[in-house]
C-alpha cells in the first residue's frame, strides 16, 4: 500500500538521520577507536601469518606447481597470488557494490547526505583545523613529488623492476582514479567552512586512493628492504596514515563517506594487482637464471 510504503521510507530515513547524527557527535572518538582496533588486528594477523607461513606456503603452492618447476618459487609465488587475488577480488567487488549504492533512494547514498549534514552541525573549528592539516598528507602536491623521488631512488640503486612496479601502481592508480571520477561524475557535498577546499568530481576519493597506493606501496618497499623487526611498525604506520587521510576527507565534508570507501577499495585492488605482477616477473626471472630443475 502506498501509505504504508511511504511511512516505512520515512521511518528508514529517520533511522539513518539518527545514526548519522550519533556518528557525527562522536566522530573523532569513533575514528580513534577504529584505528586502534585496526592496528591491533594488524598486529595479531601479522603474528599469525609469521607463525603459520610454512603451512600457507605449502597450500598456496599447489595451484602453481604445474607452471613453475621450482617448488620454492612456486610456494612463494603461490602465497602472493592467493593473497593478492583475494585482495584484488575483494576490492573490485567492494567498489562495484559501493557504486551500485549511489542512486537516489539507496540507503548508502541517503546515509552519505545525512552524515555530511550532521558533521556540518557538530564539528567545531578545532577539529576541522586539525583534520584540515592532516588531510594534506594525501594532497597530490605531496604525493607526486614523493612518488617521483622514490622512483628516481629505485632506478639509481639499480632496482629498475621495483621502479617500474612503483610507477605502475602510483601513476596507474592515479589515472584509474581520474577515469572513474569522470565515469561516475558525482558531485561533492557542500563544504563552506574554509578549512579545506576541493573541486572536481567526488567518486571515488583521490586522497583516499592516493594515500593507500603511495603509503601502502612505500611500506611494501620498506618491508622488503628492512630487518624483520621493522616490518610490523612500518605496516602499522602506513595503515594509520591511510585511515586518517581518508577519514579527514569525510570529516571535512569534501567527500561523501562512500567516496572514501570506494577510493580505498579500488586502490587496494590495483595495488594487489601490481604487487602480484611484480612478484611473478621477479621470481620468474630468478627461476630462469637458476635454470631447469634436475630430473
Amino acid at each position: 500500500m502506498p501509505g504504508a510504503a511511504q511511512a516505512s521510507d520515512q521511518a528508514e530515513a529517520l533511522q539513518l538521520a539518527l545514526l548519522a547524527d550519533l556518528v557525527a557527535q562522536h566522530a573523532v572518538a569513533l575514528l580513534l577507536v577504529l584505528v586502534a582496533l585496526l592496528l591491533v588486528a594488524t598486529g595479531l594477523g601479522w603474528r599469525l601469518l609469521e607463525r603459520h607461513a610454512p603451512t600457507l606456503l605449502g597450500l598456496a603452492a599447489r595451484g602453481w606447481r604445474r607452471i613453475d618447476r621450482h617448488r620454492l618459487v612456486a610456494r612463494y609465488l603461490g602465497l602472493h597470488a592467493a593473497l593478492s587475488v583475494v585482495a584484488c577480488a575483494g576490492g573490485t567487488v567492494a567498489f562495484f557494490e559501493l557504486a551500485d549504492e549511489l542512486g537516489a533512494g539507496e540507503e548508502l547514498a541517503a546515509f552519505d547526505v545525512a552524515l555530511a549534514a550532521a558533521l556540518a552541525r557538530h564539528l567545531g573549528e578545532a577539529t576541522l583545523r586539525a583534520f584540515g592539516a592532516l588531510t594534506h598528507l594525501g594532497d597530490p602536491q605531496l604525493l607526486w613529488p614523493l612518488s617521483i623521488a622514490v622512483a628516481v631512488a629505485l632506478v639509481a640503486s639499480g632496482e629498475r623492476l621495483l621502479a617500474l612496479a612503483w610507477a605502475a601502481s602510483t601513476g596507474g592508480g592515479a589515472l584509474l582514479n581520474w577515469g572513474l571520477k569522470q565515469l561516475f561524475a558525482r558531485t561533492r557535498p557542500l563544504h563552506d567552512h574554509g578549512f579545506a577546499a576541493a573541486d572536481g568530481f567526488s567518486f571515488p576519493s583521490g586522497h583516499a586512493s592516493g594515500a593507500l597506493l603511495v603509503y601502502g606501496m612505500l611500506a611494501y618497499l620498506v618491508v622488503r628492504h628492512s630487518a624483520p623487526r621493522w616490518h610490523l611498525p612500518v605496516a602499522a604506520l602506513a595503515l594509520a596514515i591511510i585511515v586518517f587521510v581518508g577519514a579527514s576527507r569525510v570529516l571535512l565534508q569534501v567527500h561523501w563517506f562512500s567516496d572514501v570507501l570506494a577510493g580505498w577499495a579500488n586502490a587496494a585492488a590495483w595495488a594487489a594487482l601490481c604487487i602480484t605482477g611484480l612478484e611473478a616477473v621477479r621470481l620468474s626471472s630468478r627461476d630462469a637464471r637458476i635454470g631447469p630443475s634436475p630430473g
